[in-house]
């Protein structure tokens, strides 16, 4: 059995084992926030790690959006140019690419 013998602590008197425990669950708590901050700094390191490739991905889409966008409009213009010497052509081209373009706008 252990001894039960009172220490002064501050201005109170507190038994010995009561003292102990409250060490050990002090120290147990120390070592749980620890682990709480090391997992809170590994998750927002992760989330950067996503956030910076995504970023990159959106960076590419875009340039690939801007290049699809740039041949649309020279394929357009070379069909708006052929348009005239193409006897197959009976519809307005103009009038079909405008809505479109108005279809499929970014």
């Amino acid at each position: 059995m252990s001894s039960l013998r009172e220490i002064k602590i501050g201005d109170k008197w507190e038994l010995a084992e009561d003292e102990g425990r409250k060490v050990k669950r002090r120290e147990k708590n120390r070592v749980a926030a620890q682990k709480s901050r090391k997992r809170q700094t590994q998750r927002a390191d992760q989330l950067h790690e996503a956030c910076e490739c995504l970023e990159k991905k959106n960076r590419k889409l875009r340039q690939e959006v801007e290049s699809l966008s740039e041949e649309q409009r020279l394929l357009s213009e070379a069909l708006r140019s052929h348009e005239p010497f193409c006897p197959k052509m009976h519809c307005s081209f103009s009038s079909a690419s405008s809505s479109l373009q108005q279809e499929y706008r970014l």
